[in-house]
């Protein structure tokens, strides 16, 4: 029965309500829901783990391969050789786009390896840096320029073989480039059995003189090693002279449009090759010019010995010569030697050849008995004690051969 709001009846009907308990079947839902989401979660992680497995077989066969090209040719491209890998090195694959691609690869890693065997590296290597086709034309540089010749060559292929010379110069090539490329110098040429090298270019050198100098000192203990065991081969010996010039040349790409060469032109370059021939005058190692004394850190590195002053073939100036003896601080009696020579020289300018035998004499002394580079200014010393030098006299000596 229903009431009203005072109590009093409003309705006489009656019902009868039925309550439902509803929770057994929401959780057999949320059972079943459950159920279903774990069993997409397996499938999904199924897929994901096959999915993985073939991801990684794409990796090892594809992308790895690939990265890996793509970081050789990298070095390639900027002709460092020596930071790709090896063949042996190279991730397998079975796709075969990418084993011709790595085929590819090492055919121009070979081409570019022969390739930079005939050029200057550092010239390759400049041009790549400047993002810019080679083309002609030279430029001005102050350089070091070094010449270098095998003594008695001639005598060395008589008495040899051609297979027995070549073997012997590849040797001897290798240990003297070796050495320029360690000091930061260009190799520019072989010319016969010599050899041509510059520094401070392509590549700036501050200390070019110096580094030139030190090359050629280098070189020359080399090969004290390198006779020692060609003498236990039975090979014959080798012995370099060293001519060194500094000046301002012209540098750079010189030839046609077709078939050019990187290379140095300018007065400078044929005195640094009268200086190697000098050698052959004074029986000397390595002769530097004056050019080169006043370069930076010459004077405090090197203990030298100046030998002359000669107008060379083609120039009207005399040029003052110097013996590079060592690397300094150097032993007392190579010290001993500059110091004496120096002296000699001082007093010889000075028109004071008496002085200049005497000291000419105490280096004699020192060198055993057998100095042929002093005999030379001693030479000339009894000559002006007889007959003394015309007043206008500079102490140089006109050379009329090479």
């Amino acid at each position: 029965t229903f009431y009203d709001a005072e109590g009093g009846p409003s309705d006489a009907r009656s019902a009868t309500y039925l309550l439902y308990d509803m929770r057994e079947e929401e959780i057999e839902t949320a059972r079943f829901a459950m159920g279903f989401t774990t069993g997409i979660i397996v499938v999904l992680l199924g897929f994901a783990l096959i999915f993985s497995t073939d991801a990684e077989a794409m990796s090892n066969q594809l992308v790895a391969p690939i990265g890996q090209l793509m970081e050789n040719m990298a070095y390639t491209s900027k002709l460092r050789l020596e930071m790709v890998q090896k063949e042996a090195d190279f991730f397998r694959t079975n796709v075969y786009e990418v084993q011709k691609l790595q085929d590819a690869f090492l055919n121009l890693h070979g081409a570019v390896g022969s390739f930079i065997k005939f050029m200057p590296l550092e010239v390759v290597r400049h041009f790549l840096d400047l993002g810019e086709e080679a083309s002609l034309g030279v430029s001005q540089r102050s350089v070091s320029i070094f010449f270098s010749d095998v003594v008695g060559f001639a005598q060395i292929c008589e008495d040899s073989s051609p297979p027995e010379v070549l073997a012997l110069l590849s040797e001897y090539f290798e240990a003297m480039v070796s050495i320029i490329a360690e000091e930061e110098g260009t190799m520019l040429e072989f010319i016969g059995d010599a050899i041509l090298a510059i520094w401070n270019a392509p590549n700036l050198v501050s200390d070019h003189a110096s580094r030139a100098m030190t090359a050629a000192l280098r070189q020359n203990a080399a090969l004290v090693d390198l006779r020692a065991k060609w003498q236990q081969e039975g090979k014959p010996d080798i012995r370099i002279r060293v001519g060194i010039h500094s000046a301002d040349v012209f540098v750079g790409n010189l030839g046609s449009k077709m078939r050019m060469k990187y290379g140095v032109l300018g007065d400078g370059v044929n005195l640094a090759s009268r200086l190697e021939e000098l050698n052959k005058r004074y029986i000397t190692d390595i002769l530097i010019s004056e050019d080169v004394l006043q370069q930076a850190d010459v004077k405090e590195g090197f203990t030298l010995r100046p030998l002359d002053r000669v107008v060379v073939k083609g120039r009207a100036r005399p040029t003052p010569i110097y013996e590079v003896l060592a690397h300094r601080p150097a032993t007392s009696r190579i010290a001993s030697i500059a110091e004496h020579s120096t002296q000699a020289m001082e007093a010889y300018l000075a028109r004071d050849f008496a002085s200049a035998l005497s000291y000419l004499d105490k280096v004699r002394k020192l060198k055993d008995g057998a100095d042929p580079a002093g005999d030379v200014l001693a030479r000339r010393c009894r000559t002006f004690l007889e007959k003394p030098p015309p007043t206008n006299w500079d102490g140089s000596e006109v050379l009329k051969a090479k």
